[in-house]
């Protein structure tokens, strides 16, 4: 939505966001950041570090603007933080004409992808478009509700159109329901390994 301030004798027009689903991956990474990060930052600046997150109000002119202003901005960040966004897992997105797939079957995947997959996931938020990028490939063949998607290959070109192009909408069903399912990969990938190592005489078992 549009939201009209006032900058000393100037008035000025910017965009702010009514929920988490308008934002894009990338000023969703940053609002995570802030968020994590700025816990002990005075509650001003706190705020004028997320909306610059969140907005188009460039930080040097969220300085100059009225209290007034701040107070507005204020009431439309209570109500976009209060909002709940989307879980709905989306199995298709399209991006500038091209129709990316959900990974149809993550427990086969390649071992290319299970390790680039486990080193983004140490760091998931900041890593996330590059997760999103492993997880939605181009779509090269479909038939009713089966699909098939692109071979693996790093691509940090798709990752960084996911980053300026996703909306929360987009992706936060896929980080959701990719977050269930690596913490149980782990798990069982971590009971896989120790019996394994059981059975090479690595792990005592008494």
């Amino acid at each position: 939505m549009k939201v009209k301030l006032l900058n000393g004798k100037k008035k000025l027009s910017f965009n702010i966001p009514e929920s988490f689903d308008e934002l894009n991956l990338g000023r969703y990474q940053r609002l995570m950041a802030v968020l994590k990060k700025d816990e002990d930052v005075h509650d001003i600046e706190k705020v004028i570090r997320i909306l610059n997150c969140i907005t188009d109000i460039p930080k040097r002119q969220l300085y100059g603007l009225d209290m007034k202003s701040i107070g507005k901005l204020g009431k439309h960040l209570t109500t976009f933080l209060e909002t709940v966004p989307t879980d709905e897992l989306k199995h298709f997105i399209e991006i500038e004409g091209v129709e990316y797939g959900f990974h149809p079957k993550l427990v086969d995947m390649t071992l290319g992808e299970f390790v680039d997959l486990e080193t983004y996931t140490e760091n998931l938020e900041e890593n996330l478009h590059n997760i999103l990028s492993i997880l939605y490939r181009p779509v090269t063949a479909k038939s009713g509700e089966k699909y098939r998607i692109e071979d693996y290959e790093p691509n940090e070109e798709r990752s960084d159109l996911f980053k300026k192009h996703l909306k929360v909408e987009d992706f936060n069903g896929a980080s959701v329901f990719f977050y269930d399912f690596a913490t149980q990969l782990l798990i069982n990938s971590k009971k896989s390994l120790i019996e394994k190592m059981k059975k090479t005489d690595l792990v005592k078992t008494d």
